[in-house]
C-alpha cells in the first residue's frame, strides 16, 4: 500500500479531526464575543497551521510504523507467492495486524493439513492402483501364453479363429492396463525419465512386433519408409508408449473401414534443426470439427461414440508428454481417407540438454 493510498483509507478521521479544530476554535470564538473581547485572526490561523501539522505528523508516523508490513504484502501480491509467504509478514506491528497474521496463519496450517491427508490418500490410491495393474499383467500374459500354445495345436479354423479374437482382445485390455500405468506415472515424470539417444526406428519396430495379432487378424499392414536412421535425444519409454498410442489408434480405425487397401506407413526423416516421424494409416479418418478437440482429456468425439473403443485418455496423455519431453505432436486427417501423425524432434532444444 502507498501513501496516498493509505492516506485516501483515513481520509475520514482526517476530516472529522479538522471538524473538531474548527468547532473547538468556534467555542472559543463565541466566548469572546461573549465576552466582547476582540477576536484575533492570526491566533484562528496558526491553530489551523497547528492542527495541521500535527495531524500530518500522526498520519506520517502511523504510515512508517506500518510501511514494512504494506511492503511485505505488495511483494506478495505483485509477485504471486505461495500461500507460505505469510510468514514473511513482521510480528508486532499492532494488534490489529497482528490477528490478522495469526488468522492467515491459522488458516494456512487448516490447509496444509488436509492437503496432507488428501495426499496421504491420493498416495495409497495410487499406490494401490499401480500393484492392482501389475498383478492384472500377470494373469494376462498367462492367458496369452496358453492361447499361443492352443493355436499350435490341430484344431479347426473356427476354434482357431477365436483363439485369435480372444487374443486381440486380451491385447486390448493389455493396452488398456498400459494406458492406466502410465497415466498413473505421468504425475511423477520428473523423477521417470532417463535421457539417452534412442533410434525412433527401432523403438516403432518393437512396437508393430507387440501389436503383430493385431495387424495379422485385422489384415493391416505396416510399412516403415525411411532413408536414414538417426538416434534423437529423448525418454525411450515414454516415447514407446506415445508410438503405441498412435499405432493403436490407427489399428483401431483402420480395421472398421471397409476394404482391402488397409496400411500404416511410418515416415522418418530429417529436415533442417529437427527430424520428424509420421505415422499415416487409411482408416476412416477424424471429422473436422473434431480435429482440435482430439487433445482435449476425455474427448471421444464422432467417432469414438460410433465405435465404442475409445477413452479419449490416449492421445490426451501422448500430447501432455510430448509437450513434457519438449518435442511437438500435430495431426492431419481427412474423414474417409485417413490420419497422419507428426511428431516433431528438435535438435538442441529438448528440454534434456538442460537435464545432463
Amino acid at each position: 500500500m502507498k501513501f496516498k493510498d493509505y492516506l485516501s483509507d483515513r481520509i475520514i478521521y482526517i476530516i472529522f479531526y479538522f471538524i473538531n479544530t474548527f468547532l473547538v476554535i468556534t467555542i472559543m470564538m463565541l466566548d469572546l464575543i461573549i465576552r466582547k473581547e476582540q477576536l484575533n485572526i492570526s491566533n484562528i490561523i496558526y491553530a489551523f497551521l497547528l492542527s495541521f501539522i500535527f495531524i500530518f505528523l500522526l498520519v506520517a508516523i502511523d504510515y512508517l510504523r506500518k510501511r514494512n508490513f504494506y511492503r511485505v504484502i505488495n511483494s506478495g501480491l505483485e509477485d504471486n507467492k505461495g500461500l507460505e509467504y505469510i510468514f514473511n509478514i513482521p510480528d508486532n506491528i499492532n494488534k490489529e495486524h497482528n490477528l490478522i497474521k495469526s488468522l492467515l496463519v491459522k488458516n494456512y496450517m487448516d490447509y496444509e493439513n488436509t492437503l496432507d491427508k488428501y495426499r496421504r490418500l491420493n498416495k495409497i490410491q495410487l499406490d494401490f492402483n499401480n500393484r492392482w495393474i501389475h498383478q492384472m499383467k500377470t494373469p494376462i500374459s498367462v492367458i496369452k501364453l496358453i492361447l499361443e500354445n492352443e493355436k499350435d495345436k490341430n484344431i479347426d479354423e473356427n476354434t482357431k479363429k477365436s483363439y485369435e479374437s480372444i487374443e486381440e482382445e486380451m491385447d486390448k485390455l493389455s493396452s488398456g492396463l498400459e494406458m492406466a500405468l502410465y497415466a498413473l506415472r505421468v504425475n511423477d515424470f520428473e523423477q521417470d525419465f532417463i535421457v539417452e539417444e534412442i533410434n525412433v526406428l527401432e523403438v516403432v519396430r518393437n512396437v508393430i512386433n507387440e501389436n503383430k495379432n493385431a495387424f495379422i487378424v485385422n489384415s493391416i499392414y505396416p510399412k516403415i519408409v525411411s532413408k536414414e536412421d538417426k538416434k534423437v535425444k529423448s525418454d525411450k519409454k515414454w516415447i514407446k508408449f506415445i508410438i503405441n498410442q498412435i499405432i493403436s489408434n490407427s489399428i483401431k480405425y483402420t480395421k472398421v473401414k471397409e476394404g482391402n487397401d488397409k496400411f500404416v506407413v511410418i515416415k522418418y526423416w530429417e529436415e533442417a534443426d529437427r527430424t520428424i516421424l509420421s505415422i499415416e494409416d487409411t482408416g476412416i479418418g477424424i471429422p473436422k470439427r473434431d480435429l482440435d478437440r482430439v487433445f482435449n482429456p476425455f474427448f471421444t468425439g464422432e467417432n469414438g461414440r460410433r465405435y465404442k473403443e475409445s477413452t479419449g485418455m490416449g492421445l490426451y496423455l501422448t500430447k501432455d508428454i510430448i509437450d513434457r519431453l519438449g518435442h511437438e505432436i500435430s495431426i492431419e486427417s481427412k474423414e474417409g481417407i485417413g490420419t497422419k501423425v507428426y511428431i516433431v524432434f528438435y535438435h538442441g532444444k529438448s528440454i534434456y540438454d538442460l537435464k545432463l
